[in-house]
């Protein structure tokens, strides 16, 4: 068990090694398109390198083994000893992986054991490498030179780690860099792995158990540093090139950064969400009493009353831009999906990000990433057709994949697009009718539109057969689902041929909302005002009856008629109003009673008592003071699914 010194310590090094294990990631996918991108491959290896030494002071052996292994693979591939190829960026990802997965095994306590599989595996990668004859007879010269001709015969690594022994002053630093290239790492290795794992110990129990004495000797860890200084300066000097402004950024960004319990922005948000309800409260109170008096007072509280429903807005949208983060946290997830499905289909796709800046709600955020992947699967594998058939379309060989987000008016979009073969309007609508999804009546009258919102529905699959990729039907149903419980909407656009671009908007804030304030036989209620469409006078609209149940018309389109108090069971009521919404992929008219205008509300759960209600989201209270239900049209509308026939 790790002290409470060393379980803050073991956090800090979680946090910064997801960030290194993600630096690693994004950085070899880059390589894969440009490996000769020294920059790149120093700064993978830096990363790894932190993460090894990091993971050696904690004691973490599997990672340390591991993140050494892969190291090593790096240093070859940056001191030119290996170029890099798919194969050997397999084999660094798997590496990276796997690290990743032992975080929260560590984390909880549990043994990690060192996968010995992977570990040779990424030591076999180029071992097979020997020096040349003529390295060879300049290793030999150099022995000879500085009076070590003792050592002549000896493995590389041998001779290395016995000069590197030697204090720093009768270290043959020509002597020691030529063994270096050959053994590949670029800089100067341990003596030998046991030795490390030595020193790492000594190094945890110094921190545990503060030593009595000074030091008298550097740990070999600094004269290892040390030696790879000297070499750095010694390789420096021949090019003479103006070196590069450093970027020093990241130590003041560190220094802006605060990280926050959760918990205590969700209190924040809280607390600004009464601020918001006592708001409208009194904006409210100062109508009546205005209408009732006027006085110059009332004129001094009235400006008063307007500033501070200006402060309060503004404090609002900065305690909600605490909860936001970049799509970026999310997106930079999708390179090594896209990278590895399309190396297991055989295809060649490339993934364009785009709006990485925009930002969003936290909670939605971490709930997009599941359909995302499925949206990116379903690109990749039923969309971008193989690089042979793209060529005989006339199309570029590599298909493309774009993930984008930008902002319009309150709601963000995530879209999803990709240059394929597109969706077969009829092939879905075939496969719906042989589930018996629809009836013959209703593929006639259903829009193009209509059909393609079909492969939203549980179990529904155009696949011919399950592969490890789709073919389940268990995919797009879930981004039906989480789109739904964040208040979003899905769009879809596509073109035989051309390709599909799938869009998804959610509101930008999940705990504040615009509501449509209306009432039912007497009742009042909120419905976000996001959902709706259009809103008709009870006088104006057309209703009619179709298979016994009422439907409105709607320039043509025959949309499903639900009338919220039987829906609600507070019996049928006044029609006083019909409102045209947007639920999930498809409009529906709901019919009122009346319309008391839009007000911005605070979302409340309805608690433990109550417990979940479908078609009821939360509560809230008005500006009068009324408490109000707020509908969820989704859960209403599954309610009456059945009756309906809706699918």
């Amino acid at each position: 068990m790790l002290s409470d010194e060393m379980r803050e310590i073991f956090n800090e090094f979680v946090v910064e090694a997801e960030e290194n294990l993600q630096q690693v990631e994004e950085n070899l996918l880059e390589l894969e398109k440009d490996p000769t991108n020294e920059e790149l491959l120093n700064a993978t290896f830096r990363a790894m390198h932190t993460l090894k030494g990091g993971a050696g002071f904690l004691g973490l052996t599997a990672i340390v083994e591991v993140a050494h292994a892969a190291e090593d693979v790096l240093g070859k591939l940056r001191s030119g000893e290996l170029q890099l190829t798919p194969e050997i960026n397999d084999a660094i990802l798997e590496a990276v992986d796997f690290i990743r997965s032992a975080l929260p095994r560590y984390e909880a306590g549990e043994e990690v054991e060192v996968p010995e599989d992977l570990v040779q595996k990424l030591r076999s990668i180029g071992s097979e490498a020997q020096p040349t004859q003529k390295e060879e007879k300049t290793i030999e010269e150099l022995l000879d030179k500085y009076g070590f001709s003792h050592l002549k015969g000896k493995p590389i690594e041998e001779i290395l780690e016995e000069l590197i022994l030697l204090p720093p002053d009768e270290r043959p630093a020509e002597l020691i860099e030529e063994l270096d290239k050959l053994v590949g790492t670029g800089e100067a290795k341990p003596p030998s792995e046991e030795k490390e794992k030595e020193a790492d110990q000594k190094m945890i129990e110094a921190v545990e158990k503060p030593a009595e004495e000074p030091r008298e000797e550097p740990p070999k860890e600094e004269i290892k540093e040390e030696v790879k200084e000297e070499k750095k300066e010694e390789k420096k000097e021949p090019k003479k090139e103006q070196p590069k402004p450093k970027k020093e950024p990241a130590k003041s960004e560190g220094e802006k950064v605060v990280r926050l319990d959760v918990k205590k922005i969700e209190d924040l948000m809280n607390l600004v969400g009464e601020l918001v309800l006592e708001r409208n409260r009194l904006l409210r109170v100062f109508q009546r009493v205005r209408e009732e008096t006027y006085s110059k007072t009332m004129d001094e509280l009235e400006t008063v009353l307007s500033s501070l429903d200006r402060i309060v807005g503004d404090l609002q949208l900065a305690v909600m831009k605490t909860r936001m983060q970049p799509v970026k946290r999310l997106f930079q997830k999708f390179p090594r999906v896209v990278r590895d499905l399309a190396r297991m289909l055989g295809k060649e796709v490339e993934l364009i990000l785009e709006g990485e800046d925009a930002e969003m709600d936290k909670t939605v955020l971490e709930k997009l990433e599941e359909p995302l992947i499925h949206l990116i699967r379903n690109a990749v594998d039923h969309g971008i057709e193989p690089p042979d058939e793209r060529e005989r379309l006339g199309k570029p060989r590599k298909g493309i994949v774009k993930l984008s987000a930008y902002y319009h008016g309150d709601r963000i979009y995530i879209e999803v697009y990709d240059d394929g073969r597109g969706i077969d309007v009829e092939k879905v609508k075939k496969k719906a009718l042989e589930k018996g999804l629809i009836t013959p009546d209703r593929a006639e009258k259903m829009t193009e539109k209509d059909v393609l919102f079909l492969i939203f529905h549980p179990g529904f699959s155009t696949a011919e057969g399950v592969s490890q990729v789709s073919g389940r039907g268990v995919g797009m149903d879930v981004v039906m689902n989480t789109v739904t419980a964040f208040r979003g909407m899905i769009d879809i656009e596509t073109e035989k041929g051309k390709g599909t671009r799938i869009v998804l908007s959610f509101p930008l804030t999940v705990g504040i909302i615009r509501s449509l304030l209306v009432s039912v036989n007497g009742r009042y209620f909120a419905i976000p005002i996001y959902s709706v469409l259009e809103i008709i006078q009870g006088e104006d609209a057309q209703i009619t009856t179709v298979s016994g149940k009422e439907v409105l018309i709607l320039r043509e389109l025959t949309i499903p008629l639900i009338n919220l108090g039987e829906a609600l069971e507070m019996g049928g009521g006044k029609v006083g109003y019909v409102i045209v919404s947007q639920v999930g992929s498809q409009k529906v008219a709901f019919t009122v009673e009346d319309l008391f205008g839009d007000e911005e509300v605070v979302v409340k759960p309805l608690g433990k008592i109550v417990g979940e209600v479908q078609g009821i989201s939360g509560a809230t209270i008005t500006g009068d003071g009324k408490v109000v239900l707020i509908l969820d049209l989704d859960g209403i509308l599954k309610r009456e699914m059945s009756s309906l026939a809706l699918l």
